[in-house]
């Protein structure tokens, strides 16, 4: 009996996954994505504990730093998580929720864009793939996401993938963001929220997002309060743990009235309520955050000047890579048949405007 070497154990266990071993391994985000999704499959609902020592136990002796191969797991978990193929729900003891979370293996499902692009979500519970071999062959690998796009234009992918027991979501269902609304109204629901909330008065910590400031320039837009007047989307010291996300009503720089984001019952982290009501905020003011659109050979760079809400990077994670960019606080090169379903929502979900060619040219304000 011969002995493999760590390299051909690494091409082996690759390959069971369905992946290509001369192009990965299993240190690399996409073999660790096929690993979990494959360890879900027979271990979900269960703990994220369980499901990251399922994964980093058998790479001991194959990788250099186990450590380090335990962060990338986990950080994979996590975006796979974000991505919709592992749920995250309370674990339910005679009908009734409880404080545990599990895991659990979404259905294998998927979502068409526009362009007839296909993401694919989910886990098969008894088989590696729902998918014929000639479909497998065409799915695209970029960290923890899954991507087949059609043969032809004539291709029905939707049609045959229905045919093969996989769920359709709508975009919708997937990203579970916020209904569209105008500006306006998003504005209004959180004062509204505001209104009806006892005083507090003494705000430790307090630092302002000025609406004023320019909205190329998000590290510089904040402020601590002097003599602002009205309402702002903030930030306030807490005795232990990060800063929290809120919004606050100054009169001439004193706190009047405060609410905490994430507000009760949302689905959404705080930073990502702050930040979508400041682009509705933005917006109210005609003073719009911004886009830009730049050409990058048979694709597009998609660049932004502020952060944005989870639910929207993770659809630009599924359709493009994040690729380094001077000038804006993050980017995203995707293929150009996804740049007008991607304007479209950048203009109808977050309020944004996309920037002209003459204010390409220039330089992020400072």
């Amino acid at each position: 009996m011969r002995r493999l070497t760590i390299e051909e154990v690494h091409a082996q266990k690759i390959r069971e996954l369905g992946l290509d071993p001369e192009a990965l391994d299993l240190t690399t985000p996409e073999g660790l994505a096929g690993a979990l999704r494959r360890a879900a499959s027979y271990l979900c609902p269960c703990s994220a504990t369980t499901l990251v020592r399922a994964v980093v136990r058998p790479l001991r002796g194959l990788v250099p730093d186990l450590d380090k191969a335990k962060e990338l797991v986990e950080e994979t978990l996590e975006a796979m998580i974000s991505h919709g193929d592992v749920l995250e729900q309370p674990e339910v003891e005679d009908g009734t929720p409880t404080a545990r979370v599990l895991l659990y293996a979404a259905p294998a499902s998927f979502v068409v864009r526009q362009s007839g692009l296909v993401i694919l979500l989910g886990v098969t519970a008894d088989q590696l793939s729902p998918l014929p071999s000639e479909f497998e062959r065409r799915i695209q690998y970029l960290g923890h996401v899954r991507r087949l796009s059609p043969s032809s234009g004539t291709e029905d992918l939707r049609g045959e993938l229905c045919q093969l027991g996989l769920f359709e979501l709508t975009s919708d269902a997937w990203l579970k963001g916020p209904k569209p609304s105008a500006a306006s109204q998003a504005v209004a629901a959180s004062d509204q929220a505001l209104d009806v909330v006892l005083p507090s008065r003494d705000i430790p910590g307090l630092q302002l997002l000025d609406p004023a400031k320019p909205v190329r320039y998000y590290r510089g837009r904040w402020t601590e309060p002097k003599a602002q007047t009205g309402r702002f989307v903030a930030r306030r010291q807490q005795a232990y743990g990060a800063d929290l996300w809120c919004y606050v009503q100054l009169t001439n720089g004193q706190p009047e009235r405060m609410i905490d984001f994430p507000k009760r019952g949302s689905r959404w982290r705080g930073c990502d309520e702050a930040w979508h009501l400041q682009m509705a905020i933005d917006a109210q003011r005609d003073s719009p955050q911004r886009f830009r659109v730049t050409p990058s050979g048979d694709a597009v760079v998609l660049e932004f000047f502020s952060p944005a809400p989870a639910w929207a990077r993770r659809r630009w994670d599924a359709i493009g890579e994040p690729v380094p960019s001077a000038g804006s606080l993050f980017a995203y090169r995707i293929p150009k048949t996804e740049i007008e379903e991607e304007r479209r929502f950048a203009r109808e979900a977050l309020w944004l405007e996309e920037m002209t060619t003459g204010s390409n040219r220039r330089g992020a304000e400072r």
